[in-house]
């Protein structure tokens, strides 16, 4: 085999890795189930950030164990949790349309879990996910932000069966009234 058999051999082994990867994601969106969950916006202190916005998604952690020790925080450490919060490791699933947290199980792999973390000042179904989402948004779209009072930011994502919730689009809530945003 000579350089350039070599050279088109390596960038077809390449190829396919990249489109094998693609084509997980597209098949993952068409049969992993959808829905629609709160996020905020966050500053992810990252230097090349671009055109992302980095979310949290806010599931509702009230069915989730209060008073075991394990899951919560009685003393101040200034460097994790404020007294009073709560600390789950779960697993994001989707039961009757709404994302929902389930108590990770001993034989659940770490890939497949996240922290939940509920701040002792929010009320317990604005619980936020650790692992935070990047949306990219496009340079020409003008972005809803800053939000205005009544305005709540929405994500449709995509819950594979390992890894985080994918996001696919986004929506403001206002007043009640549901709008998806055309970011094309």
């Amino acid at each position: 085999m000579n350089r350039i058999q070599r050279a088109i051999v390596l960038l077809a082994v390449q190829a396919a890795l990249v489109l094998s990867i693609a084509g997980k994601y597209l098949y993952e969106r068409e049969v992993c189930p959808r829905v629609w969950v709160p996020a905020a916006q966050y500053d992810p202190n990252m230097p090349l950030r671009g055109r992302y916005l980095a979310l949290q998604l806010a599931v509702d952690a009230c069915g989730l164990p209060w008073n075991d020790s394990r899951h919560t925080n009685n003393f101040a450490n200034p460097g994790f949790l404020a007294p009073g919060s709560r600390d789950w490791t779960v697993k994001p699933t989707v039961r009757d349309g709404k994302l929902v947290p389930v108590l990770a199980s001993a034989t659940d792999r770490p890939e497949e879990t996240q922290q939940l973390t509920l701040w002792g000042n929010r009320p317990c179904n604005r619980a936020g996910l650790s692992r935070g989402i990047d949306f990219f948004v496009p340079d020409t779209a003008k972005t809803p932000f800053p939000l205005h009072k009544g305005e709540e930011l929405w994500v449709e994502v995509t819950v594979p069966p390992a890894g985080p919730p994918r996001p696919l689009q986004l929506a403001l809530s206002t007043n009640g009234v549901f709008t998806p945003l055309k970011l094309d």
